[in-house]
């Protein structure tokens, strides 16, 4: 180990631009790959925030929720059965802000501030909407006489891109007097007695939703393939720095140092180089996702950070195993110039 941090020292400058690198590498892979994940829950957190396995949907609404409407008789049904309903119904606002009222007995979202509504005349909505409209402010449906008192922010409640707003039966029955349950929450694949509704899985429920399979599949390839090239690259990089001191490592064995020591210094030195390049870029991200807006769909994923840094040490010790194989051949007498 001493022997390690003794050359990073002496290299200082080298082995400071190959971390600067890393870090570039890695704060570029994460930083994209934390705005896909924001873009996708912008989508679908309402949907993970309701935390069912699976959901009752009509036949006909090929798997969207805004698409469905349940019927009268599998609503009967699934009300014998004490199942939660949900009823949605978008709404655009006189400031052309599109909201998606929702109502569920017992809904119990995340609130971040203020309450959740208490009468037909109240919305709590999704802090998405907070720099545009504030708890207290009166918002009035466009072209309808209607109008809500916002009582409080939810958190992590939107769906297909639009902020999910959380009213009392009532409350959305002054929008549209005629609505009906759109989906149903179910925890099996199947409900006895439904007529002219089928249970679907929560996957299936997200990609009902057409912006999101659009969105995501473009995006997580843009994330993979940074992914394949900051490997690529990292790899080169480790290998060309440890074939550039062939020299140092021959006379290292000359005057008797083994294999195995020679391998644990190159190993060690990557460990090191890594650890600091990878932490920084994990450090800087979350610095930069505390000062981001809300309105900037971003998200870090505690597991996606961990693959992220597996990734880096694993093709960091790839390119320096491809780079042994090259040392441990080194005839000591032919690196230092002899014959």
């Amino acid at each position: 180990m001493k022997l390690a941090l003794q050359e990073l020292k002496y290299y200082k400058f080298k082995y400071a631009m190959i971390t600067a690198i890393l870090f570039l590498l890695a704060f570029l892979v994460l930083f994209v790959s934390s705005l896909a994940q924001g873009l996708g829950k912008d989508n679908i957190s309402l949907i993970e925030e309701l935390n069912s396995s699976h959901y009752v949907i009509s036949d006909d609404a090929n798997n969207s929720l805004t698409a469905s409407q349940l019927s009268e008789q599998d609503i009967k049904t699934l009300t014998e059965n004490n199942i939660p309903l949900l009823s949605m119904q978008l709404a655009t606002f006189e400031n052309n802000t599109g909201i998606a009222a929702v109502y569920m007995k017992d809904a119990k979202p995340e609130v971040t501030e203020g309450k959740m509504p208490a009468n037909k005349n109240e919305v709590a909505i999704d802090d998405y909407l907070q720099n545009d409209i504030k708890i207290g402010d009166t918002i009035k449906v466009k072209n309808k006489d209607i109008d809500y008192k916002v009582t409080g922010y939810v958190k992590d409640n939107m769906y297909a891109h639009t902020a999910v707003g959380y009213m009392t039966e009532e409350g959305i029955k002054r929008i549209n007097p005629a609505i009906k349950p759109n989906i149903a929450l179910v925890s099996q694949d199947s409900v006895e007695g439904l007529k002219d509704a089928k249970v679907i899985s929560e996957d299936d429920l997200k990609k009902g939703i057409a912006s999101y399979e659009a969105e995501q599949m473009p995006l997580n390839l843009m994330v993979i393939f940074l992914f394949v090239i900051s490997a690529i690259v990292i790899a080169a990089f480790f290998y060309v720095i440890t074939i550039q001191k062939t020299t140092e490592y021959g006379i290292l064995k000359a005057i008797g140092f083994k294999n195995s020591k020679i391998a644990g210094m190159i190993l060690l030195e990557i460990l090191i180089i890594t650890t600091i390049g990878v932490a920084v870029a994990i450090g800087l991200t979350f610095l930069i996702a505390s000062q981001l807006p809300v309105t900037m769909p971003f998200f870090l994923n505690n597991q996606l950070i961990a693959i992220l840094a597996a990734l880096f040490f694993v093709v960091g010790l790839i390119g320096a195993l491809l780079s042994l194989i090259k040392v441990i051949r080194i005839d000591p007498q032919l690196a230092l110039g002899g014959e």
